[in-house]
């Protein structure tokens, strides 16, 4: 069972790959740095709402406000369904590694 909720963001460009991640924990730093040995990550702390942006090596990019439980990732147009189902196994194994982390 996943530990997410996964659904398409609409938007006006129908060919974009862009889905909305509703996650179990709040995306602090901790976790966001998790994503790191896969990308880059840009933070915007002085933001009104402080957020980062994390540009994935397969193209992919994630996006969200710090301490929130809602990212967004957008998957490159070349085969995004691939760069999708790599994520979604990355974000399960992080989750599982989150949440046993909280329960000690």
């Amino acid at each position: 069972m996943k530990q997410y909720e996964c659904k398409r963001v609409e938007n006006c460009f129908s060919s974009a790959n862009i889905y909305e991640y509703r996650l179990p924990i709040k995306a602090k730093e901790e976790f966001i740095e998790c994503f790191a040995p896969l990308g880059v990550i840009k933070y915007h702390k002085n933001f009104p709402r402080p957020c980062f942006h994390a540009t994935l090596t397969d193209g992919a990019t994630v996006k969200g406000i710090i301490a929130d439980s809602v990212i967004k990732v957008s998957f490159p147009d070349s085969n995004p369904q691939e760069c999708k189902a790599n994520f979604e196994i990355f974000l399960e194994d992080l989750l599982k590694q989150q949440t046993a982390g909280r329960e000690r």
